[in-house]
């Protein structure tokens, strides 16, 4: 790929450089260059961002190719329009249920949220530029989206990277294999972690060609939420990732370090897949031939209840998260890191009580000494989520910075505790995916927006973007934020008003996870 960026190249320039081989539909159409092959893109109603959505990055990871680690997307040359998102990997409702229950409980109509055609062939990134943007000389965003890697696509609403290339960064968000088709082991199969694995081959892309749309490659930012996050974790302790990226964005997330499954269970529920769906003397590639949809169903039954997290399988992953961290033996890297207030009030059964959340989870004397914490936050579903938030996200999240931080990087932790106003936010919190509008700039009309959310968005953005160019998430006009050290707690509250305090949730992190 040359490293060739023209946002307004008119038809006859491009029939020129071409030799009158390719066509662009429009004129003032930015194109992306790939030697042989033309990717038109579009741009924003002001003109000042380019847009290029639908890039494949990898080949369709179907038929022979299903359950193999992502094989290079061949060019196939001419022009090709890069102007509408391909479809979101083969999921089930997962997601769009989970959208519709949030805007239920703003008071929308949960229709307002419509679902992506869904497909195998899915492998595809959408980019983001700053249209004036030169050759290689802008700090390039990675987004892994959530979902429980059982859902999710990278163009859901608050994705929209749009406004956050607005301040002068190239944005991507990548696509992945999910569920049964991405995150499946099986007794015949070397390898498991096949939706990790595609993360890596997106960033190989962006590495070989986000130049062309402005992006410096020698400065790629990764940036997740949820299992998007956890997704990066493995990744820092994957071998096959090393000097993929040299900073990351890690939003509420964790619980990588907790170990959740294992490979021996993903390839037991694999074995009973095959057997349900092609009999006891079926085969892996006989599974492998079985419709999408089909595959998808009999797992909904067989991995009900499954953590579809990445597990070593000996290729990508070699030894647990945890070891890696504590070991240090991982590329020393930048981390802006943190979470929600209230991360898991959304899901609590309200018949749910802190202390018999205390006798499953913990140790005798773990429930001794964090029981008077509980009584300090009254107990109910409040003190609930907050043993909950800190158990899965706060302290693997502190874990991990003061891992980063102690081993040649630099960490910062931010505490996000904004609540829209109006009662049914009230029920809500900060809740789990709260931060994303912000980040983005994308706020759902359904959500109660007010100049209060609008300036913490502008800051926000300001302090992703920072950190993305240098590493240091401070600058002019933004009130400071430290660099985390654990026996402080130290953290940024980005709240109606953002200051630097002692996180809420220390001295739970000092019991759960010293």
């Amino acid at each position: 790929m040359r490293p060739y960026w023209s946002p307004l190249l008119n038809v006859a320039l491009l029939a020129l450089l071409l030799c009158g081989a390719r066509q662009v539909a429009a004129s003032t159409a930015p194109v992306l260059d790939f030697e042989d092959t033309v990717y038109v893109g579009t741009l924003s109603d002001d003109r000042k961002v380019a847009r290029f959505l639908g890039v494949p990055f990898a080949q369709p990871p179907t038929g022979d190719l299903r359950w193999q680690a992502p094989q290079p997307f061949e060019q196939a040359g001419g022009t090709v329009e890069a102007r509408t998102f391909a479809p979101a990997c083969m999921q089930g409702s997962h997601i769009v249920d989970w959208y519709r229950d949030v805007a239920s409980s703003f008071g929308a109509d949960p229709a307002v949220i419509e679902a992506p055609g869904f497909s195998e062939d899915c492998l595809y990134l959408n980019i983001w530029t700053p249209a004036a943007a030169e050759t290689g000389t802008l700090p390039v965003l990675v987004y892994i989206h959530g979902g429980s890697n059982k859902g999710g696509w990278p163009y859901e609403p608050n994705y929209i990277g749009e406004n956050l290339a607005r301040h002068g960064v190239v944005v991507v968000t990548i696509a992945y294999r999910l569920g049964v088709f991405g995150f499946f082991a099986h007794p015949g199969l070397e390898e498991a972690n096949f939706g990790l694995l595609d993360q890596m081959a997106a960033l190989r892309w962006v590495g070989d060609h986000i130049a062309a749309a402005g992006g410096d490659p020698a400065n790629v930012t990764v940036m997740g939420e949820s299992a998007g996050a956890n997704n990066i974790t493995h990744l820092l302790a994957s071998p096959l990732a090393n000097g993929l990226f040299s900073r990351a964005i890690h939003q509420s997330a964790g619980w990588a370090l907790l170990g959740r499954t294992t490979h021996e269970q993903h390839a037991a529920r694999g074995m009973q897949l095959q057997q349900n769906l092609t009999g006891s003397r079926g085969s892996i590639q006989q599974l492998r031939q079985l419709p999408a949809a089909e595959l998808l169903a009999g797992a909904e039954e067989v991995y009900a209840g499954h953590f579809f997290d990445p597990v070593i399988d000996g290729h990508s992953l070699t030894r647990p998260v945890a070891e890696v961290l504590s070991s240090g033996s991982f590329p020393p890297i930048d981390l802006l890191i943190g979470s929600n207030a209230d991360e898991w009030l959304m899901y609590l059964d309200r018949d749910q009580s802190p202390e018999q959340w205390i006798q499953d989870e913990l140790t005798p004397a773990q429930g001794e000494a964090i029981r008077p914490i509980v009584r300090s936050l009254g107990g109910g579903l409040r003190a609930l989520d907050r043993l909950v938030t800190a158990r899965q996200f706060v302290c693997p999240s502190m874990s991990l910075a003061a891992s980063i931080a102690t081993h040649g990087g630099r960490s910062w932790f931010y505490y996000f505790a904004r609540q829209r106003e109006g009662q049914r936010a009230a029920t809500m919190g900060a809740y789990h995916g709260a931060e994303l509008p912000y980040v983005f700039d994308t706020h759902d009309s359904w959500l109660p927006t007010d100049a209060v959310d609008k300036n913490l968005t502008d800051a926000m953005m300001s302090y992703w973007v920072n950190f993305a160019r240098s590493g240091n998430p401070n600058g002019p006009g933004l009130p400071p934020w430290p660099p985390f050290d654990r026996n402080k707690g130290n953290v940024l509250r980005l709240d109606a008003r953002i200051s630097a305090e002692a996180h809420v949730s220390l001295p739970l992190c000092d019991i759960l996870l010293p």
